[in-house]
């Protein structure tokens, strides 16, 4: 009999071990799969950023201020718990997936170090914020759907 509680102990240990949750019923051990943990959202956008670092290796205040001429900077909260950074130059619209729900706070920095005004659409194509040329000011992203760089 005590053989089989230290097999029953070792067992519970190695499950534990692996992501498995071990309750005991007072006759036997069962062994119950646990979901996955489940990330943030996957953050994209499209067409896409004409230059994007994942992760960023600066803070995401800092990397958006050092945004290049002729260039609109901003970062997201990515999937997996970091900063994304993404810059963005072509006359396009681009249509953002997931932007502002990975964060509590949703809204980020965007420094527009280009000559035209960035507007900031939501799923109507609505503007509902805009940054003009030569700001650096935050976007609550949560109801963006496209980020228009033509106007």
């Amino acid at each position: 009999m005590a053989g089989v509680k230290i097999l029953r102990a070792a067992v519970a240990a190695i499950a534990l071990s692996v992501g498995l949750i071990v309750t005991a019923a007072p006759s036997e051990a069962t062994v119950i799969q646990q979901p996955a943990t489940v990330d943030g959202a996957l953050v994209t956008v499209n067409p896409k950023a004409e230059y994007t670092e994942d992760p960023l290796r600066s803070p995401s205040y800092e990397w958006t201020k050092k945004c290049p001429l002729h260039r609109m900077c901003t970062t997201q909260l990515g999937a997996g718990g970091q900063y994304i950074g993404f810059q963005f130059y072509r006359c396009t619209t681009y249509t953002l997936t997931n932007w502002g729900v990975n964060d509590e706070n949703p809204n980020r920095f965007v420094y527009n170090h280009q000559n035209v005004t960035v507007n900031f659409l939501d799923q109507r194509h609505a503007v509902i914020a805009s940054v003009a040329p030569g700001y650096l000011q935050t976007v609550n992203f949560k109801p963006v759907w496209y980020i228009s760089l033509c106007n």
